[in-house]
């Protein structure tokens, strides 16, 4: 009786998941446009982002993709090519769309371009035996700068896993004898950079499960769904309009799916991970450290080893700024602020917080060399 109550119990599951998979089917479109036209309920911020947009193709250098057809790159510039020129890498699991609040502080002064790199945003996601690599992000990068672009020298900005296709460009810039572009900033936002100090989210231990992974993404975490435990990492929390926009970018080309593929990151992070640092610590591009404290994955201690093993001590100028209000996102949190602090590095702009209304929120220099 038991063993039949069970089965039953598993035939209405197996069942439902089938309706589920009816109801729900993953997005498999060709390009935004018919994105837009087969999704009604997308974000409309979302849409004015992809068409404010550009693409180009590009081959993934790894020999594993060698034989996948090119991948349509999404990316953004703002401002005035004339401008000093910042680039920006965005982290896991979003998109170029989380640099949109700090780009609007910036755009009047700099030229400003950002990119969604392959898995991620409106790029390309393939799924299937394609191999995702953080190297393979670094010379998409480098194509970017120098063929895309076709700018001379800029400031590099990144955050999250950004942050670790931003030190595998620089250990790839270090190796170049006379490189075709000249990087004359470094700025590091929130990531794991050191990942024996890192905590992953209980979804990122989830989505590394073999079979359970996709189960999860597929069935529990939907795009809106995960965007609602997306909101946590932000301070304060998403508004629903805002949630609505990121669940958008994630539902292109598979959903939530392809987090299990693009989470590889973590493994080339571990291989890499004191190259990469070593990379850093013999940079001579100057370089500032801004971290929010109320991340509970990028923790605090992670910003205060690397400042005192890798940055503190190298020839290089360096600074460390630490953002009490902040949350993970901190260019979301705090744009404004961040701006400044920007302007303070690349310009030599003095800043005040004089708009802050609670003066505990005030950026804190820990030290600067």
């Amino acid at each position: 009786m038991i063993t039949k109550t069970i089965l039953m119990v598993l035939v209405i599951i197996v069942l439902a998941l089938m309706l589920f998979r009816m109801i729900n089917p993953l997005d498999k479109s060709k390009n935004i446009e018919e994105f837009f036209a087969n999704n009604p309920g997308i974000g409309s911020d979302a849409i004015s982002w992809g068409r404010g947009g550009s693409f180009f193709r590009w081959q993934s250098e790894k020999t594993q993709n060698s034989h996948l057809p090119k991948l349509n790159i999404f990316y953004r510039t703002f401002g005035n090519i004339d401008n000093p020129a910042i680039v920006m890498i965005h982290g896991w699991p979003t998109s170029s769309y989380d640099f949109q609040e700090l780009i609007s502080e910036l755009e009047n002064d700099f030229y400003i371009a950002v990119i969604d790199t392959p898995g991620y945003g409106f790029s390309d996601k393939p799924q299937g035996n394609y191999r995702y690599s953080i190297l393979d992000d670094a010379l998409l990068f480098d194509f970017f700068i120098k063929e895309i672009l076709e700018i001379r020298r800029f400031t590099l900005l990144t955050h999250d896993k950004g942050d670790s296709v931003g030190f595998a460009v620089l250990d790839l810039y270090q190796q170049v004898s006379s490189p075709n572009y000249l990087i004359d900033q470094h700025i590091i936002l929130n990531g794991g950079i050191y990942l024996p100090l890192a905590e992953l989210s209980v979804a990122q231990k989830y989505f590394t499960l073999p079979v359970f992974g996709y189960f999860m993404t597929r069935f529990i975490f939907t795009p809106e769904r995960f965007t609602t435990q997306l909101a946590k990492y932000y301070s304060p929390e998403l508004s629903i309009e805002k949630q609505l926009n990121i669940a958008s970018f994630f539902q292109y080309q598979g959903g939530t799916t392809g987090f299990i593929k693009t989470l590889r990151y973590i493994a080339d992070r571990k291989k890499y991970e004191e190259t990469w640092l070593q990379a850093l610590n013999s940079s001579d591009i100057p370089t500032t450290l801004i971290w929010g404290e109320l991340d509970p994955i990028a923790k605090l201690e992670i910003a205060d080893f690397v400042w005192a093993n890798y940055l503190r001590n190298r020839d290089a100028p360096a600074s460390y700024w630490r953002l009490p209000c902040a949350s993970h996102y901190l260019q979301n949190d705090q744009p404004k602020i961040i701006s400044q602090l920007i302007r303070r590095s690349l310009l030599g702009e003095e800043i005040a917080f004089s708009e802050l209304q609670d003066s505990s929120c005030s950026p804190i220099l820990v030290e600067e060399t």
